[in-house]
């Protein structure tokens, strides 16, 4: 059962990390709504427009990204707090982009954790725990199959720049918030309520992005699904100019060597929907 809950958490953790992140990935809490106030109907549809061509066009060029990431996941139904420590690194290389993520701190409840990695070789998707010294790969992609990690609606685990702006806006009716004292500096907080006829619509009620306005990359990415039972929240604090292009290396992205000494498990992956 443990292992069971433990599984969950890594689908959840997965999903919502890389729609925030990367990746992906992983996601200070805060509550969907509480404190902020979205501009009418149609309101500001102009500065949205601005926003998430600025959003799109932030892939031009991207080569690499290396940031910090606190992740936490809140859980209402079992009033549970899952919030992790880490570092991403995202590498744009061929057919398919690479990314690790290490979150070397994780508290769950007050109780502190063990290591957690998730790395994307391209092709493999793989989860290693350090508290059962055990890592589970996935298969994302045939040899040689090229993912769209940038389209919102088909990707296992869609990241939070190069998304185009079509395709979000087909998905989501996109609105923004009026600024709180608790938002990220200088950002713009768009709410994204996901259409009827979005396959999305299944998946949350609501993603939030708080997009810089320097960097057009989203600082902080909150997600709401199961009736607002589920909050998880990415932070990006130190995402800037100085996290692009930095000169991410294939051997940055290599397995763990604590690794070595771990089971390795094999598992399907799981339907996105």
């Amino acid at each position: 059962m443990r292992y069971a809950n433990e599984r969950r958490r890594y689908v959840s953790s997965v999903g919502g990390l890389t729609m925030l992140c990367s990746v992906l990935c992983g996601l200070g809490s805060i509550s969907i709504g509480r404190a902020q106030t979205p501009a009418p109907p149609g309101a500001g549809s102009a500065r949205v427009d601005e926003i998430l061509t600025a959003l799109q066009k932030r892939s031009d060029g991207l080569k690499d990204i290396r940031c910090d990431v606190q992740f936490v996941e809140d859980d209402h139904i079992n009033l549970s707090r899952l919030a992790k420590t880490g570092r991403i690194l995202f590498l744009i290389t061929e057919p398919n982009p690479h990314f690790l993520i290490h979150f070397d701190k994780a508290v769950l409840d007050g109780v502190v954790g063990k290591q957690e990695w998730y790395l994307f070789d391209g092709r493999w998707l793989y989860q290693g725990l350090e508290r059962i010294e055990q890592v589970t790969k996935q298969e994302v992609a045939r040899p040689g199959e090229k993912l769209d990690l940038f389209d919102i609606e088909k990707t296992p685990f869609p990241v939070p720049f190069g998304q185009k702006k079509e395709k979000i806006l087909k998905n989501f009716d996109v609105s923004i918030a009026a600024p709180a004292d608790t938002d990220p500096k200088n950002t713009d907080h768009l709410i994204c309520v996901p259409k009827t006829d979005s396959r999305l619509y299944r998946k949350y009620d609501k993603l939030e992005l708080f997009v810089d306005r320097d960097v057009h990359l989203p600082t902080r990415i909150v997600v709401t699904k199961n009736h607002g039972q589920e909050v998880n929240t990415a932070d990006f604090p130190n995402l800037s100019e100085k996290s692009i292009n930095v000169g991410v290396k294939p051997s940055d992205l290599e397995k763990p060597a604590a690794w070595k000494k771990y089971k390795e498990v094999v598992e399907e992956l799981l339907p996105n929907d």
